[in-house]
């Protein structure tokens, strides 16, 4: 193919795929394909651009809008903003299980709906396809599609909005126990269904006498284990988010218990509505994170709301960075991926490093941190060796 041909294949998305021009009905299955493809490269351009951090002014994103027209580019970011609004270093596989929820409930007809650890033996082989296939193409952005990414709805968001639904019905032997029962205005979260963006109305007093309810529905096993295209069995979404909104720091220590769920789909939120909840769960926050029983992820999450909450507040900052350092000093007991977890944190705030430098120092030194998830270098910009190096 000549050079002329590459340039012209690359700014003709629009003139090339009809369906782009009207957005009407659905697309051929040449064009379902080619608008994949398209947004797959889009995608990998933006997350190029925000990596090098280049600004919304500048040339290249004026080029992505040229090539791809600014419709694409426009829901490109929205689908970015929407999987990044509230990232969590501590849980951040929960997302990828809460979005295949959300694609099985409505395209997952005819499928199987897998177990966590089916999909993660399923990835497995979806990623040596993967590395096959980069190599064979010499591309970081593989064209055509692996059985896994079928079975498993890969990208569905890539193409929701130009395929049919498929909504696939409760099996006979779908195996969940009865959920709880629910009054007024707690019950009208049963209807709401997989809209996780949805703006709610808490004008009603009785929110706040709803509150115990709107816990036990964020806990409740039939509503959490229940099928994913039931409109219910969203509800326990809804529940936690509306107890953040509603500032209910007394339900802080019960939904720790989300994060211990083997088919975790709720607990990356928790950080920020924990954060929310404040100042009546500051205290439920450290007793969670000192509570040497309870687990590494429900702890790290605890620390991460925490973290949040020290965001532009230098009294919240200098109280964590007390705390942080005190659990980093620990000789027993202690957990090393939490201590990643705690460094990473501060890292982030502003003066904690330089205050806590012989406490961070001595928890590597000690082999106290599990470094494939933070390293000494991470933090001081150089490795140990350089130091105890500079120091003789």
């Amino acid at each position: 193919m000549s050079k002329r041909k590459r340039t012209q294949h690359k700014t003709a998305w629009k003139s090339e795929i009809e369906w782009l021009n009207h957005r009407e009905g659905y697309p051929t299955p040449e064009e379902r394909e080619a608008i994949i493809q398209m947004r797959k490269e889009l995608m990998f351009e933006i997350i190029q651009l925000m990596i090098v951090n280049a600004p919304k002014e500048d040339s290249h994103h004026q080029a992505l809008i040229t090539k791809y027209g600014a419709d694409e580019v426009l829901l490109a970011f929205d689908r970015l903003q929407k999987n990044m609004g509230h990232y969590t270093r501590t849980a951040s596989d929960v997302n990828g299980r809460r979005s295949y929820r959300e694609g099985f409930a409505r395209f997952g007809a005819g499928l199987q709906y897998y177990t966590p650890q089916e999909i993660e033996d399923l990835l497995d082989k979806h990623l040596a396809w993967l590395k096959d296939n980069m190599l064979q193409q010499r591309s970081l952005v593989v064209k055509g599609h692996s059985s896994v990414e079928h079975l498993l709805l890969s990208g569905w968001q890539d193409w929701a909005d130009f395929t049919p639904l498929a909504i696939p019905p409760r099996p006979a032997d779908f195996d969940c126990p009865a959920p709880g029962s629910y009054s007024s205005p707690v019950s009208k979260l049963l209807a709401y269904g997989p809209d996780l963006n949805l703006q709610y109305d808490l004008s009603d007093p009785k929110w706040r006498k709803a509150i115990p309810a709107l816990t036990r529905m964020a806990l409740d096993p039939g509503l959490l284990h229940g099928w994913p295209s039931e409109s219910a069995s969203w509800a326990p979404w809804h529940a936690i988010h509306i107890l953040g909104l509603l500032e209910a720091g007394e339900s802080a220590p019960a939904l720790a218990q989300l994060a211990d769920l083997e088919d975790d789909w709720l607990s990356d939120h928790l950080p920020h509505i924990w954060a929310d909840m404040e100042p009546g769960s500051i205290p439920s926050l450290w007793m969670i994170l000192e509570d040497r029983t309870a687990s590494t992820k429900t702890r790290g999450l605890a620390a991460e709301a925490l973290y949040n909450l020290a965001e532009d507040d230098e009294a919240m900052t200098r109280l964590v960075t007390k705390g942080f350092g005190k659990i980093l000093q620990w000789e027993t007991n202690f957990d090393p991926r939490l201590n990643g977890y705690l460094i990473s944190f501060l890292k982030d705030m502003e003066g904690a490093v330089d205050e806590l430098e012989d406490e961070i120092t001595d928890a590597f030194e000690a082999g106290c941190v599990d470094e494939s998830y933070v390293t000494f270098e991470d933090v001081f910009g150089y490795d140990e060796e350089e130091e105890k190096t500079s120091d003789r």
